[in-house]
């Protein structure tokens, strides 16, 4: 699909600021856990319970969630989406009863993922070709990263001065159908997807699974996604462990969890462009640092406050420099666009199924093991999940450098 300039920049610019807005919603409790756990009345493990059902629901619906990316106007999903995902969050917004809460963050799963990620995935990475895939996830992590801060930066005083979460889900609600409406006025269609709809779902899973690069993919975004995942309790941990109050430890949540990654992903990006879009390269470098920043914080004292945030804020910056790249992975293994949803959505489907185990799994490490305890739990296992990650990553770079020379060989050869 061929774009203006101007049409290219209008459409990410309104994939930044609609993905920096609806994903707030479901994953509310990453920023303002305690919080929101009070308002609906919750304790840790059923607290948790409603987020693992959006995740097991999510893990589904990704693989037709890349297929509809494939095959349907990503004008119209991400209106219904964006506009569907405000609608609910007014209704959790009522401090709905546990039932309610469930129902939904099931519904959230079908507008934010089911119609929205995959799509989101791939209307980005239309933007550039292969070689260019790491600079534009970078990008957009960063630019979708400084929407995000602007807006919490509201949202916190929303919090402050009128009256607590259900105040700033409101608000959060209202941006979520802006957003919705701006994406229907403004956003190119993607006529192209329309025209290839006769191929069926089932013939382009079979072409997926059977392309190695799928499962590599999988892998390590699911490792990556698993500590990243998993990384949203160390908000919390400032407000129980280190003794923060809710609105700094808020605000310590945003600058591990937006600030930071105004630089993490776009140096990613950077990067990748300099070393020639070896995205997966730079996922492992990445890891590394995050390895040795977990280690150093799994060893520091309950009463080690100030070092504790620095030690995160390093491990949120690594986690944001392989954010960066998970997707742009997909590209750098050579997936054909004709399936490249399809393949994002198996990989999805496999990398970010986290947010079906981790949180009722860490939720009831935290109910068994109050304090610091139950978080040294939280930090081993994301130690432990980058190390099985770094193995994927030489993996798949592995299989890149032999997928390239295969492609090289078959250019050199048709040369001749």
């Amino acid at each position: 699909m061929k774009t203006s300039k101007q049409n290219k920049w209008m459409t990410f610019i309104i994939i930044c600021l609609t993905t920096g807005v609806i994903t707030e919603l479901p994953y509310l409790r990453w920023a303002l856990y305690e919080p929101l756990r009070e308002f609906l009345g919750q304790d840790n493990t059923t607290f948790g319970m409603s987020a693992s059902l959006f995740g097991l629901l999510s893990m589904i619906l990704y693989i037709p969630g890349g297929w509809i990316a494939d095959r349907f106007s990503h004008k119209i999903l991400f209106t219904v989406s964006a506009i569907g995902c405000g609608l609910l969050g007014f209704w959790l917004g009522t401090a709905p009863n546990f039932t309610m809460v469930m129902v939904i963050h099931a519904l959230w799963a079908v507008t934010n993922i089911g119609l929205f990620w995959p799509t989101m995935t791939k209307a980005i990475a239309l933007l550039e070709d292969s070689s260019g895939q790491g600079k534009v996830f970078g990008f957009f992590e960063g630019v979708r990263g400084v929407f995000v801060v602007v807006m919490w930066l509201g949202l916190m005083k929303v919090f402050e001065i009128m009256g607590g979460v259900g105040a700033v889900i409101n608000a959060l609600s209202i941006l979520s159908i802006i957003c919705g409406v701006l994406s229907f006025f403004f956003m190119p269609d993607n006529k192209d997807a329309e025209a290839t709809s006769s191929v069926g779902i089932l013939k382009d899973m079979g072409k997926a699974a059977r392309f190695p690069a799928t499962w590599l993919c999988a892998g390590t975004i699911l490792c990556v996604y698993s500590v990243y995942s998993a990384s949203s309790y160390m908000q919390p941990y400032c407000e129980t462990v280190l003794g923060m109050s809710a609105v700094l430890a808020g605000y310590v949540g945003i600058l591990r969890k937006d600030i930071i990654r105004l630089f993490g992903a776009p140096i990613s990006g950077w990067i990748s462009q300099k070393w020639g879009g070896r995205c997966a390269a730079l996922i492992g470098v990445f890891g590394i640092l995050f390895v040795i920043s977990l280690a150093i914080l799994l060893v520091l004292p309950a009463g080690a406050g100030v070092m504790a945030v620095v030690i995160m804020a390093v491990s949120s910056f690594a986690v944001y420099g392989m954010r960066g790249m998970y997707y742009a992975i997909i590209g750098e293994a050579g997936t054909p666009k004709s399936i490249y949803g399809t393949v994002a959505g198996l990989a999805m489907f496999i990398g970010f199924s986290p947010d079906f185990f981790n949180p009722t799994l860490i939720g009831s490490w935290l109910d068994k093991y109050p304090g610091a305890p139950g978080y040294q739990m939280v930090f081993a296992y994301m130690l432990g999940t980058m190390v099985v990650g770094l193995v994927f990553v030489v993996l798949l770079m592995r299989h890149n450098k032999k997928n390239a020379g295969k492609l090289q060989a078959e250019q050199d050869a048709a040369q001749t």
